[in-house]
């Protein structure tokens, strides 16, 4: 008997694109995420792992948690607490504030008011201009930054 082949359904073609990428040599992060992609890639998961990457980054960036509750579920405890545990943390909070406040209004019942802190008269101060230098910064409106930081500091005069 010859052995029967087994017929294998043909998977409609979709269009594709090749996107193209380089690593620096010698630099940790960029290995690190080469090596990940290495892994991904002999698992057969690269891509799916790549787009799944790349939306949560977004969703993320944009402020966006659910995308994250989405693939990671064990963390939506961390982020959003339960009501319960919300609301026994804000009562906590209101009985530690409560056992300061009546000792504060007993006294100033007792006393017809608040009582005034002795403090002594300090008089107001002398502003004499004449002994520092001035100051001119020199604006500058340059995308650069760091020529722009060199631009600021030339442009500071100091004027006695």
């Amino acid at each position: 008997m010859a052995a029967q082949k087994k017929s294998v359904a043909k998977r409609k073609p979709v269009p594709r694109h090749t996107r193209k990428y380089q690593f620096r040599n010698d630099h940790p992060t960029d290995q690190h995420v080469e090596d990940i992609l290495n892994f991904w890639k002999r698992g057969k998961q690269e891509i799916t792992n790549l787009r799944k990457a790349v939306a949560l980054y977004y969703a993320l960036e944009q402020g966006n948690l659910h995308e994250l509750f989405e693939f990671f579920p064990q963390y939506k405890a961390q982020f959003a607490p339960n009501t319960a545990d919300a609301l026994e943390e804000f009562m906590n909070i209101l009985r530690r504030q409560q056992v300061v406040q009546p000792k504060q209004e007993s006294q100033a019942i007792e006393q017809g008011g608040p009582k005034q802190l002795a403090a002594p008269s300090l008089p107001m101060p002398i502003f004499e201009d004449d002994d520092e230098p001035t100051v001119l910064i020199r604006t500058s409106t340059g995308t650069d930054s760091s020529m722009n930081f060199v631009s600021a500091m030339r442009g500071m005069q100091f004027t006695a």
